[in-house]
């Protein structure tokens, strides 16, 4: 190491700084475990020592950290992991009783109960959390130089210090029980931690908190835990909640530096069950036997949390219960059955003030007939098109929804045998029509052919899409538009393992869309999410460069353009037009409810658009349960596709605001809640399997957010009604990045506006029956 390295000069002058000071000054006494305040210690940063504690723990970061740093004064001093934890029972045999130090701080009137501290008070140190640190200017001055010679290499020195610990400083303790076999949440998901917790079985059950949820229960605390933040790097001490719905990480109240309100504003210590994406245990000796037990917790929406106990039995209920509540294999075993059991009243499927029924917002028959489709085909012999109930009991498509709308030229003996041809079932349904005034124009969806490359035909299937072809009263002779939405090389790949497309069909204008596959989405995805974490204030960085890499913004303008096309050929050609990719619940899911969303008005406003979701989404059986791995650990079919579509139709909202009933907040809302299993809407892979398992047990989401008052907090009020079509812009050179969702786990997210308004307006909970 130079002279002129920033940890050299540290080190010098650290040294320099310890020989001037006086000889034979007394070390005052170590704190004890005894007195009220060793429960929930105060919390320490890089920079700062607000412990009482004389020094590092002993085989802690910053111990390691100031033998770096030289023989001076350590740079961090942290409060030690091996103090007493707090009583799991308080005086009053609850865990929060009265005579509890830590309910004493949770339950104080100006603390923010529920997990996140109030702010610091007003005679708060600007360089602590609480004002408890009682250093003097010149230490505070030390501190800043220590910051300015440090720079870059601080975050080096602490990669060094964590390799350093889990090589050659860290050893397994073989007195210590393992940590379950096959780490990760696909281990923890293994039958012997599956099935429900009883509860009562949780010796917590009596626990609870500010923002409890009906049904939910508290059954498993780490009673001493530290969460490590990396920016700026400390620990903050507190305990982590175990519920049948979340983990939950409360820190003492007061202990929260101003720059870290933001994790507070957007929860971001309260992670849902659902939206764990993988938690890995690890247990570690240090060189003085201390064990430590980390979790880290990664989420799906881009958070990683590193949660650090001292207590092997709470380490190991805490992943038992995100096992067997967040990952049982059921979803009838999820959260939603328990939070909508809480809330009914004894014997009934509603609550008190139930204004509408989430689960029937969309009616088949009602919404057809607004596009012009009779119930009754000889009540408008000029429509093409007819209602079909032959998949009422779902044998035809155990996918498809029970009503579907089919040429009037096919018999029912024809649908069978088309969709026998069709991959998985799924034959052509129409998706939307233009009515009338489009000349009965629509838009069509389906999967893939099963011809493979010896080119096998079916002449129904044939017959078929001729009969969409001749169903529009459009330019006479037009070829039917069909987008195969998949890139031609994997289009072809498919083929070749028995799939298929439409190149064989005579009168069809074959167009192929580029969007690439799931496993592609997944990746950039990923790769958006590190572009973001890689951003430093203070720092040039690399945020456009690797913004580009992801090719995030490349697939949203394939679907944009797929999008385009549909709607350019219906308005301007009143002609039909036929999408699907492999097995059409995915980029054909993206494409059509994309361009209903824009060439019909209704889907505009804020009811049209959760039938939108609920039709397009939700009945035509796109895989929620699988896509998002809700109620089962993340499979090589694990994609954020309903993600992807959300910020395509934030790119509408940004580009039209005026013509969308509803505002940007609330996809950030839908981001969230996807994830969050409290509701039924989300938590399986088609519609009969919705219907049988959690329908008739949970409650809908879309019952919560069309109560008045909810409603009132994601209404537009810009919004002007106009019917009609919208086209929008392709050109990437108009697209906005969805800040709200990209940002708000990023400390760069409290400085913007749109972020803080998208949580300024907490809609009002649902409550329990009593």
């Amino acid at each position: 190491m130079s002279g002129t390295d920033p940890l050299s000069l540290l080190s010098k002058k650290k040294k320099e700084e310890a020989a001037k000071k006086p000889t034979g000054v007394p070390t005052p006494a170590p704190t004890t475990a005894t007195s009220s305040s060793a429960h929930l210690g105060d919390v320490d940063d890089v920079f700062g020592s607000l412990s009482k504690s004389t020094g590092p723990r002993q085989g802690s970061t910053s111990a390691a950290t100031s033998s770096l740093f030289g023989s001076g004064p350590p740079l961090e001093t942290l409060p030690s992991r091996t103090t007493s934890a707090p009583s799991a029972t308080g005086g009053s045999g609850s865990l929060f009783g009265e005579e509890d130090p830590f309910k004493a701080n949770f339950a104080s009137p100006s603390s923010s109960y529920g997990g996140y501290p109030s702010a610091p008070s007003a005679s708060s140190s600007s360089y602590g959390p609480s004002g408890l640190s009682g250093r003097g200017e010149g230490e505070m001055r030390r501190r800043d130089e220590a910051k300015a010679a440090i720079g870059g290499a601080l975050t080096n020195a602490f990669s060094a210090v964590n390799s350093l610990l889990k090589t050659g400083a860290n050893t397994t303790s073989s007195a210590v029980p393992s940590s379950i076999p096959g780490q990760g949440l696909a281990a923890l998901a293994s039958p012997a931690f599956q099935g429900g917790i009883p509860p009562s079985q949780s010796q917590y059950k009596t626990t609870t908190f500010e923002d409890i949820l009906p049904g939910e229960m508290v059954h498993a605390i780490m009673k001493e835990c530290f969460l490590v933040v990396t920016n700026p790097l400390m620990e903050l001490r507190g305990r982590l909640l175990a519920t049948n719905y979340r983990l939950k990480f409360q820190t003492q109240r007061g202990v929260l530096r101003p720059e870290l309100q933001w994790m507070r504003t957007v929860s971001y210590y309260d992670v849902p069950l659902g939206a764990i994406e993988d938690i890995k245990p690890e247990q570690s000796t240090s060189t003085a036997g201390v064990t430590e037990y980390k979790l880290k917790v990664c989420t799906k929406d881009l958070r990683t949390l590193m949660f650090v106990g001292t207590e092997f039995q709470d380490w190991r209920s805490t992943q038992e219960i995100v096992a067997r509540l967040g990952v049982p294999g059921n979803s009838s075993l999820l959260f939603a059955i328990a939070h909508a059991t809480a809330i009914w009243p004894k014997d009934q499927k509603s609550w008190v003030g139930q204004e509408v029924d989430g689960w029937s917002i969309y009616k088949a028959n009602q919404e057809y007939a607004r596009q012009g489709i009779p119930t009754d085909p000889d009540n408008n012999p000029s429509c093409p098109w007819k209602l079909s109930r032959l998949n009422a009991d779902y044998q035809l498509c155990q996918t498809y929804p029970a009503v579907l709308v089919v040429p009037k030229a096919m018999s029912d003996n024809h649908l069978w045998a088309v969709a026998r041809f069709r991959k998985r079932g799924r034959f052509p349904a129409m998706s939307w029509c233009g009515g009338p005034e489009l000349e009965y124009a629509s838009l069509w969806r389906c999967s893939q052919t099963t011809e493979g490359l010896m080119g096998s035909k079916c002449s129904e299937d044939y017959q078929f899409v001729e009969s969409i072809r001749q169903g529009g009263r459009g330019i006479e002779g037009r070829d039917l538009l069909v987008i195969d939405l998949r890139p031609w090389k994997s289009a072809w790949a498919n083929k070749a393992g028995g799939g298929g497309f439409e190149n064989g069909h005579a009168k069809c204008r074959l167009v192929f869309g580029n969007i690439d596959n799931i496993h592609a989405v997944r990746e950039a995805w990923r790769a958006m999410g590190n572009a973001v974490a890689n951003v430093s204030d203070g720092d040039v960085g690399s945020w456009f460069k690797d913004m580009a890499n992801s090719c995030w913004y490349d697939y949203i303008g394939a679907i944009m353009s797929s999008t385009h096309k549909v709607i350019k050929e219906i308005l301007d050609h009143k002609s039909n037009v036929m999408v699907h990719c492999s097995d059409g619940w995915d980029r054909t899911a993206q494409v059509s409810s994309l361009s209903m969303l824009c060439l019909d008005s209704f889907y505009r406003t804020q009811e049209g658009f959760l039938i939108l979701i609920q039709k397009e989404w939700c009945s035509f059986g796109h895989r929620f349960r699988t896509r998002l791995a809700l109620g089962e650990p993340p499979s090589g079919e694990y994609s954020p596709v309903f993600i992807q579509w959300l910020e395509c139709v934030y790119q509408l909202v940004k580009q039209a605001p005026q013509s969308f009933e509803f505002t940007p907040s609330f996809l950030l809302r839908l981001a969230n809640e996807v994830f969050s299993n409290r509701y039924g809407t989300f938590l399986c892979d088609c519609e009969q399997d919705r219907q049988k398992m959690v329908a008739p047990d949970s409650i809908s989401f879309w019952s919560v957010v069309l109560r008045s008052e909810d409603k009132a907090t994601w209404q537009n009020p810009d919004y002007q009604p106009r019917r009609g079509a919208m086209v929008p812009s392709i050109t990437q050179a108009d697209y906005f990045v969805w800040e709200e969702y990209w940002w708000r786990f990023h400390p760069r997210g409290q400085q913007m506006a749109s972020i803080k308004a998208a949580y300024q307006t907490v809609p009002p909970p649902l409550l329990a029956t009593i």
